[in-house]
């Protein structure tokens, strides 16, 4: 078997020749006389040749999620024109205005705007308090508690009153320092017109109401009896 200069694969076929017609038997020709060859004929066959390569197995791609490019469009709160990067966060923002505490704690009743408060403040129903001062020993729920006890310790207080220079640990501190300065207070009892900075401090100043309006029926029920 050989190539052919046309690509084609060459095999080798043997034709047999027809017998010899001889009823005498010559023991010359036997010994001296060698065997004809037989005579080859060449048949050229062509092949396709296909090579097999591991680049051309099926492999399916994999699906790329794309991202999402960051939205430059800010949310506002109608109420102090703050800005949001999500709804989600305008919403968290408007609770402390509205006043509403969806998450409730079923062990003590006590409310709060954000889950994530909630369950800091179920550990202090377990007792868990995993954040340690190494200084006096103080333990903390969150690390972000220790680490600004640990700022008390080191006497820094990054958040500076740009009108009276008083500095402060907590960025709220300083928030609610400066509503003074300007007199904010945006949040009114309905009972008796009094005015707070936070929605905060104005549900707890509302619970004195409620108290004394259960103590006033209490006692005029006393009386009646």
């Amino acid at each position: 078997m050989s190539e052919n200069q046309e690509g084609g694969t060459v095999f080798e076929v043997p034709i047999e020749n027809e017998p010899i017609e001889n009823d005498t038997f010559n023991a010359d020709n036997v010994n001296n006389e060698q065997p004809e060859t037989p005579a080859v004929e060449e048949v050229i066959i062509k092949c396709d040749v296909i090579e097999i390569s591991d680049d051309d197995e099926d492999i399916k791609p994999k699906k790329r999620r794309r991202k999402k490019p960051p939205s430059n469009k800010c949310h506002q709160c109608d109420v102090c024109e703050k800005t949001f990067q999500t709804g989600y966060e305008l919403k968290k923002h408007s609770r402390t205005h509205t006043g509403e505490r969806p998450y409730m704690c079923t062990t003590c009743g006590k409310t709060y705007t954000q889950l994530g408060h909630l369950s800091i403040h179920q550990l202090a129903h377990k007792g868990i308090k995993n954040f340690n001062c190494v200084e006096c020993g103080s333990s903390f729920y969150r690390k972000a508690d220790l680490d600004r006890h640990e700022k008390a310790h080191r006497g820094i207080k990054p958040h500076t009153c740009e009108i009276c220079a008083k500095s402060f640990t907590q960025k709220n501190n300083l928030v609610m320092h400066v509503k003074m300065h300007i007199g904010d207070r945006r949040y009114e009892c309905e009972v008796c017109k009094k005015r707070f900075m936070t929605n905060s401090k104005l549900m707890l100043h509302s619970k004195r109401h409620e108290k004394d309006k259960k103590a006033k029926s209490e006692m005029i029920g006393h009386m009646l009896d």
